[in-house]
């Protein structure tokens, strides 16, 4: 019996060891898969060589005006613009919207043409393999007409369809704009110009819009009045005003008739929009126009006469537009540039810009932009709507657009926001837009990725422009951290946008 208690309390002994074995066992596992993940945490450097992901207006392309681009591929455009004023039109060839060349004649006058001069505004809409020229010139009569003119390529050569202009209703009529409503029907949309247009008082340029056949070759019925200059910003000096080059938009069923306004050579020439349910109105202008102005700026000046195109994956709306080469010398000599558009959750329209700062490149090239992926918050997670803002797609470039911002709290001089999405992406880059004013708030910016790579310091110094863009190599995650170091005695600051962008496949 002793021999039968001794073993007992002998495997007892030797159970307890075990177990004591087992908790210090796993108490090192414990330990040592704290010190591993410690050991996993990385600090990544920011690339500052930023020539392949951003790009800065202008777009290097000068003397010209009124540009005009058509995309026909994810990775083809083409743009026309007045460039040859007394025989023609060229068109540049881009893979990417900000890279142009291959600039070619597209089309030239015949010496028995209907038209001789001020060759201005050409704009082309593609149907069945066909491509439409319709432009603007002088008759024999010294009168402004639109012609139209067709090609079997986007560069041309353009041909006139006949050797007289798309229609005469009795006045000079400017930049013609075509929009094809997703219910079949086409609309023409033109200026009625100032230098036969005076009523007692003023020489005006109004805007009208006409139904256009099914093969876009003709005009059909009256043209209608949609829009006359009446807004105190487009009410310059002196006796002439203007409403011309316009350009449709849709947008969650309603049309967005844009428009430029005052005069071309002048600094205050400035984009405008009107909304109507609608494509032949009623048109009633935007109570915040300007959409897009130079305002007082001295980097850039006369922003306007543009169209709408799309980034190469289609998910952004990018207005491109002319300005005056010579801020502080306007004249006929402009030069493209290109900024965001958007639309407020109540529907009113945006341009980001005019900007002469870098930003990224158009969605769909070597990045895409996944900002919409992403929730914003403050704090240590993303949640609640005061930080919806922070990843609209808008930003504000001057103190009126301060309805676009999103006061940032700080905690002794520190601001946290968390982006987080559902699911892990490829995140290569951040374009941080401080409110219009508020960039000399923040002195450094610090980012996490997920729980396992933190950036290195990124510090602001002056004379930085807007936005800050931190790219890195890319990173499989689904939460953002950014820490945003307030310059001393700062303890609030204001942010307009935050861009996520993810590496292409």
């Amino acid at each position: 019996m002793k021999k039968a208690s001794n073993s007992k309390s002998a495997g007892r002994m030797i159970g307890s060891i075990g177990l004591g074995i087992l908790l210090l066992s796993c108490f090192l596992i414990v330990i040592l898969c704290r010190k591993g993940t410690t050991a996993m945490q990385t600090t990544f450097k920011l690339h500052t060589d930023l020539s392949q992901t951003c790009f800065t207006n202008d777009l290097g392309v000068t003397d010209i005006g009124d540009p005009f681009v058509l995309k026909v591929a994810p990775d083809e455009y083409y743009m026309y613009c007045t460039s040859a004023p007394t025989t023609g039109y060229y068109c540049w060839k881009s893979s990417d919207l900000v890279h142009w060349g291959d600039k070619k004649m597209c089309y030239v006058r015949k010496p028995d043409s209907w038209c001789t001069d001020c060759f201005w505004a050409p704009e082309v809409v593609a149907r069945d393999g066909k491509y439409y020229m319709y432009y603007t010139a002088k008759n024999r009569n010294d009168s402004l007409r639109i012609g139209l003119a067709v090609s079997d390529a986007p560069d041309g050569p353009f041909e006139d369809v006949k050797n007289e202009p798309l229609f005469d209703f009795g006045y000079a009529a400017i930049d013609a704009n075509v929009f094809l409503d997703d219910d079949g029907k086409n609309y023409l949309y033109y200026s009625r110009d100032c230098s036969e247009n005076r009523d007692d008082y003023m020489k005006k340029s109004e805007i009208y819009g006409v139904a256009l056949s099914a093969d876009l070759l003709s005009v059909e019925g009256e043209a209608v009045k949609l829009l006359t200059p009446e807004q105190r910003w487009e009410k310059a000096p002196g006796d002439t005003w203007w409403n011309e080059g316009p350009e449709m938009l849709k947008h969650d069923g309603r049309y967005y008739m844009t428009y430029s306004a005052n005069f071309f050579a002048s600094p205050s020439y400035s984009l405008g929009y009107a909304v109507s349910d609608s494509p032949l109105g009623v048109f009633v202008k935007a109570q915040e126009n300007p959409l897009l102005t130079s305002g007082l700026r001295r980097d850039v000046s006369g922003t306007g006469h543009h169209s709408f195109t799309t980034s190469p994956d289609g998910t952004q709306i990018w207005a491109v537009y002319h300005s005056h080469t010579y801020p502080a010398d306007p004249s006929g000599n402009r030069k493209v540039n290109m900024d965001r558009v958007g639309f407020t959750a109540d529907g009113k329209m945006f341009i980001s810009g005019p900007t002469t700062s870098a930003q990224p490149m158009p969605s769909g090239l070597s990045t895409a932009d996944v900002t919409g992926r992403f929730q914003a918050g403050f704090g240590a997670r993303a949640e609640g709507t005061d930080s919806a803002l922070l990843t609209d797609g808008l930003f504000s470039v001057s103190s009126r657009h301060a309805w676009l911002e999103t006061e940032a709290p700080a905690e002794e001089g520190i601001v946290k926001i968390t982006l987080s999405s559902q699911d892990a992406l490829p995140v290569c880059g951040i374009a941080i837009y401080p409110g219009a004013e508020c960039l000399g708030d923040i002195s450094s910016v610090g980012l996490r990725l997920g729980q396992k790579a933190s950036s290195e310091e990124f510090v602001v110094e002056e004379g930085m422009t807007s936005p800050l863009l931190l790219y890195f190599d890319t990173c499989e995650t689904d939460t953002i951290e950014i820490t945003l170091s307030l310059r001393e005695g700062q303890s609030v600051t204001r942010l307009s946008e935050i861009s996520v962008l993810s590496e292409m496949n």
